[in-house]
């Protein structure tokens, strides 16, 4: 079993080799710019191994960051990897991403990191609703999600990912995450277009009407 999440961690790490590589474009280095450089609480939901926990808290010492995934083992290994870098800004947490377990309002931001493509649409509605709970009025939500590149190589590229990805990808990859969105009451605020990826930045609709 050890031996299959040392893998899934290669293969995250491959990400960033093929296709995050150029780092003006990556959607690391888009997220790093719509977090604050100040005190802000950070969920990285499914984090994984923690590779975005990790840019994150390096880049934003005043940021408090949260990498909660449902495997113990992956965390492991995203424990070892801060722990190696002596990262001292982040907590790791095991816990269903659906009922986190959490306070409403007890983050600031978060995040879901090509997340929602992964899951059935019963499961990406409860991880959405749970993530408007535990947001804080006046925080926001960042999706980072795969995006159909235009240029020849890069599409080529990506028809790797598409032959990996499970079924509901391409519904998912196709339809329009603005209407999508604001059925759980968000708005997207933000949108940045990064190597094979968007980067989105979304607020409660209650947050745009306290605004007018």
């Amino acid at each position: 079993m050890k031996a299959n999440y040392k893998f899934l961690s290669f293969l995250y790490d491959l990400i960033d080799v093929l296709y995050f590589n150029r780092k003006k474009h990556s959607p690391r280095t888009a997220l790093l710019k719509i977090i604050p450089d100040e005190s802000v609480r950070v969920l990285d939901v499914c984090s994984g191994t923690g590779s975005n926990s990790f840019v994150i808290a390096r880049s934003k010492a005043g940021a408090k960051i949260t990498a909660l995934d449902l495997s113990a083992d992956m965390l492991k290994i995203a424990d070892k990897k801060f722990s190696k870098a002596n990262v001292g800004n982040i907590k790791t947490v095991v816990a269903d991403a659906c009922d986190t377990g959490f306070a409403n309002n007890s983050f600031d931001v978060i995040l879901l990191s090509l997340v929602l493509h992964e899951i059935e649409e019963n499961l990406r509605q409860a991880i959405l609703n749970e993530a408007k709970r535990v947001l804080n009025d006046d925080g926001w939500i960042i999706i980072v999600e795969w995006e159909q590149p235009k240029k020849l190589f890069q599409r080529m590229m990506f028809s790797l990912i598409k032959a990996m990805e499970p079924k509901g990808f391409k519904e998912f990859l196709y339809s329009d995450l603005t209407a999508y969105f604001q059925s759980f009451g968000l708005t997207i605020a933000d949108k940045q277009s990064c190597d094979y990826s968007q980067v989105l930045t979304l607020l409660k609709n209650e947050r745009l009407g306290n605004q007018t």
